[in-house]
C-alpha cells in the first residue's frame, strides 16, 4: 500500500514538472511571438506610408503635366494675338475649346473678376462668378487659388474638400493651379484623393487576412 502511494506521488510530480515547464516555454514565447507581431505591423505600415506617398505623388506629376500642356497651348494663341493672326476675344475662344481635347481632364480657368471661364472641359458650363464659392471648411477656394498662384508663379497645389456632386458629401480634394499673367488668368486642375485612403485600408485588410 505504501509502495503503491509512492508510485502515485511520484507520478504526480512528473507531471506537474512537465507542465510547469511547458507553461515556462509558453511564457517564453509569448514575448519574441508579440516582438514578431510589432516588426510585421511596422514593415506594413511602413509600406502602406511610401505606398500612399507613391500614389500621391503620382496624381501630382499628372496635374503638372495637365497645366504644362494647358500653358502650352494659352502660349500659342498668345503668340496668334500678338503676331496679329487673330484678336484677342478670338484667341482666347479658340485657347478655351481646345482645352476640352486634353483627355477629358477637369480643367478650371477664372479671370481676376473671379469670372469662371471654363469648367469640367466645357466652355459652355462657365461664365458664373466664383469669388464667394466656400468648401466644406468655410475657406473661399477661388480666392486662395487665385492669391497662391499669384505668390507662387511656378505653380501650386492646394488642398480643400469639395463634393463629387451637387449635394453630396464633401470629399478631399487637391488641386494644383497656375497663372497666366498675359491674360490675367488662373487656371488649374483637381483630383479626389479620399479613394487613396480607401486603397490602402483594403490593402491593410487583405495584409491582416493573410497573417491571421
Amino acid at each position: 500500500m505504501l509502495k503503491s502511494y509512492f508510485v502515485i506521488l511520484l507520478f504526480c510530480y512528473f507531471v506537474e514538472a512537465i507542465m510547469c515547464r511547458r507553461y515556462s516555454v509558453s511564457y517564453q514565447i509569448i514575448p519574441y511571438v508579440a516582438f514578431s507581431f510589432m516588426v510585421l505591423a511596422c514593415i506594413a505600415l511602413g509600406y502602406l506610408s511610401i505606398l500612399r506617398g507613391n500614389i500621391l505623388a503620382e496624381r501630382k506629376s499628372r496635374l503638372i503635366s495637365i497645366m504644362d500642356k494647358t500653358e502650352a497651348i494659352f502660349q500659342r494663341y498668345d503668340l496668334y494675338y500678338q503676331s496679329g493672326v487673330l484678336s484677342l476675344e478670338n484667341a482666347q475662344q479658340h485657347a478655351l475649346q481646345r482645352l476640352s481635347l486634353l483627355d477629358d481632364n477637369y480643367i478650371f480657368v477664372f479671370d481676376d473678376n473671379y469670372t469662371l471661364l471654363a469648367s469640367l472641359g466645357d466652355v459652355a458650363e462657365a461664365q458664373g462668378n466664383v469669388k464667394m464659392l466656400q468648401d466644406s471648411s468655410g475657406d473661399f477656394t477661388y480666392q486662395t487659388i487665385h492669391e497662391q498662384a499669384k505668390k507662387l508663379t511656378g505653380g501650386t497645389f492646394i488642398r480643400y474638400c469639395f463634393p463629387l456632386f451637387i449635394g453630396g458629401d464633401p470629399v478631399r480634394k487637391i488641386s494644383y493651379s497656375k497663372r497666366f499673367p498675359a491674360w490675367g488668368w488662373t487656371y488649374g486642375a483637381g483630383v479626389y484623393i479620399d479613394d487613396i485612403d480607401s486603397s490602402i485600408s483594403h490593402t491593410l485588410i487583405s495584409f491582416d487576412e493573410l497573417v491571421v
